[in-house]
């Protein structure tokens, strides 16, 4: 499954370290780690060095020691993940990894990447089928190797498919994602498809309320600074009969004016 399905930021499944195993710290490499409550204020931070040992162990001995051990404790727990657990009155407080220069024995894999630390547990952050099995399906391993075959005979028949079988038996198997739980890839894709149907929901729902609220302030807006087209229509109505008036009042007196000068005369 791991061959099909690999991820640039996150381990697929737990790293499975122990308190003994190397870290791989080069000299100079950090990783900066922030803790932040509920409403995103930092309460404090710490860069990690690995200058206490040579081990995962010692690393979370130096987190333990650190500032971030007043807000709550570190551990490896039993799939080999480093998790934090917040002190009481602390829940929903968030471990991020703003900055890290780690370089595990100069395989391109930082701590981060390898211990997920997220908060109170590990997970996976992103993930995606193979390059070259996404453009080309065909090069999806339908059959399986057998290593018991003597030296001469097909290790790979046609016809055999135990690999497509075994694929979709791990479907329906479960995996520990960390933060995710663990569960099987159909509940966490159902999960998927449902919570992005309800964030578009979400979205659509607020956009209707934004387009309401903007048109209400244009309204607003043109009620204070604008022009009533219905009101200046009806004064230009009155004007009109008040210019029609005033000119037949004018036009009357010109002509008895001309009346009077013509009996003057």
């Amino acid at each position: 499954m791991n061959d099909l399905v690999r991820s640039d930021t996150s381990m697929l499944t737990p790293t499975g370290f122990t308190a003994s195993d190397p870290h791989g710290f080069g000299a100079g490499e950090t990783a900066n780690i922030v803790l932040r409550d509920v409403s995103g204020r930092a309460l404090t931070s710490y860069t990690l060095t690995g200058s206490v040992g040579p081990t995962i162990g010692d690393l979370v001995t130096e987190l333990n020691a650190s500032p971030l051990s007043k807000y709550g404790s570190f551990a490896l727990d039993q799939r080999g993940r480093v998790e934090f657990s917040p002190l009481t009155g602390l829940s929903g407080a968030v471990l991020s990894v703003p900055s890290d220069s780690t370089n595990r024995f100069g395989s391109g894999v930082s701590f981060s990447s390898l211990s997920g630390l997220t908060g109170a547990t590990s997970g996976l952050g992103q993930a995606k089928v193979r390059g070259d099995i996404n453009v080309n399906p065909n090069k999806l391993p339908l059959a399986m190797l057998d290593t018991t075959a003597a030296v001469g005979t097909k290790a790979v028949g046609a016809g055999d498919i135990r690999g497509a079988t075994g694929f979709v038996d791990r479907l329906a198997k479960t995996i520990d994602l960390g933060k995710d739980g663990v569960v099987t890839l159909d509940h966490v894709s159902s999960a998927l498809l449902g919570g992005a149907g309800l964030q578009a929901s979400q979205a659509k729902t607020n956009l209707d309320n934004a387009t309401s609220r903007r048109d209400d302030a244009i309204n607003r807006r043109d009620s204070f600074s604008g022009v009533n087209i219905d009101e200046e229509l009806s004064q230009m109505v009155v004007l009109q009969s008040s210019y029609s008036a005033s000119a037949r009042v004018i036009s009357t007196a010109s002509s008895m004016y001309d009346t009077l000068l013509a009996m003057i005369r």
